[in-house]
């Protein structure tokens, strides 16, 4: 019995592998959906359209944006992962949804790992270590020093509970023995305004969001969390730079597809977006973001996948944040 199942097996091996190659050669046949989990409008939907033109052309079918926001992303991610794995349904994935999540959300309804197939990287965009423009501070050596000559008396503040940025203000504090309060609100821009109001002393922002209130002199850059300069921002020092060795912190965006996507497809779609990430129209969009192009194999953001999770967990951990899905 068991060497005619073997040899059954052996006739069928052929069969699914000429039949995986033929897909693969004739993909893609309709139109591609590309899931952005965050509402129009947005830093992540500019960069998901940017990119998404450019497929279509290269790609000959239309490559379309589908905005699936709300609970953090999470709902746009679920439905990449419970869709089918055949190249027409792709997620615009991000630091959080894929690295952050998971050490947050006790019941989150998909494996960053274990339900995607990683395709590439696409870019990412650093945070900027900003304070009003009344306090007595220019870098971060002078805030850390006021912070421990007034005790209790330092709040930050960040796009929400459990975001990138609220994460690396609590390393901030973890790393240099200070003690800041967090406060919390629903998306950048109301933080943004109480900042330059005044009602908040500093914030940890993504550069796009912040580097207009900069440039007006609204808010003072001390540092930016990149482990290079930015070239928006050349003037301001790197965390490294101001003496935390290893504070390497961005918001990346990458290109994910439900596992079991055939690797034959998954190689084409890193191809064709590689190939995309190069044209000057996709850099200079992405530059006028303040968006650092990346772009890599499946297999590197894999390694990277699992390297930001190490990194994101340790951070959640020591900081003890708890957050209720």
């Amino acid at each position: 019995m068991l060497l005619k199942c073997l040899a059954r097996m052996s006739w069928a091996l052929p069969l699914l592998l000429c039949a995986g190659l033929a897909a693969a050669q004739s993909y893609p046949a309709k139109p591609i959906k590309l899931v952005v989990p965050f509402p129009p409008g947005g830093s992540a939907d500019i960069i998901g359209r940017t990119l998404a033109q450019r497929l279509a052309e290269q790609m000959g079918q239309p490559v379309v944006v589908e905005n699936r926001a709300g609970a953090s992303a999470i709902i746009g991610s679920e439905f990449v992962a419970k869709s089918a794995p055949d190249g027409y349904t792709l997620l615009l994935g991000n630091v959080g949804s894929m690295t952050i999540h998971p050490f947050l959300y006790p019941n989150l309804p998909y494996d960053p790992i274990k339900d995607f197939a990683p395709v590439t990287l696409v870019g990412a965009v650093t945070s900027v270590v900003v304070v009003t423009a009344a306090m007595p501070v220019n870098s971060i050596a002078e805030l850390v020093a006021w912070a421990k000559a007034n005790p209790g008396k330092l709040n930050f503040t960040s796009s929400g509970a459990g975001s990138s940025t609220h994460l690396t203000g609590e390393l901030l504090r973890l790393r240099s023995g200070i003690s800041m309060e967090h406060i919390s609100y629903k998306g950048s821009a109301p933080a943004l305004l109480d900042l330059v109001a005044g009602n908040v002393q500093l914030m940890f922002e993504n550069l796009p969001s912040v580097l207009p209130h900069i440039k007006a002199g609204r808010v003072r850059a001390l540092a930016t969390t990149a482990a290079r300069r930015s070239t928006a921002l050349p003037e301001v020092p790197t965390m490294i730079e101001a003496g935390y060795a290893g504070f390497d912190m961005v918001s990346w965006q990458g290109v994910l597809v439900p596992a079991g996507t055939p690797p034959e497809i998954v190689a084409r779609l890193n191809a064709e977006i590689v190939k995309a990430l190069q044209t000057r129209e996709v850099r200079e969009g992405y530059a006028r973001l303040g968006v650092d192009v990346l772009a890599n194999t499946p297999e590197q953001f894999a390694a990277y996948l699992r390297q930001e999770q190490a990194k994101w967990s340790n951070i959640v951990k020591d900081a003890g944040i708890k957050l209720a899905q």
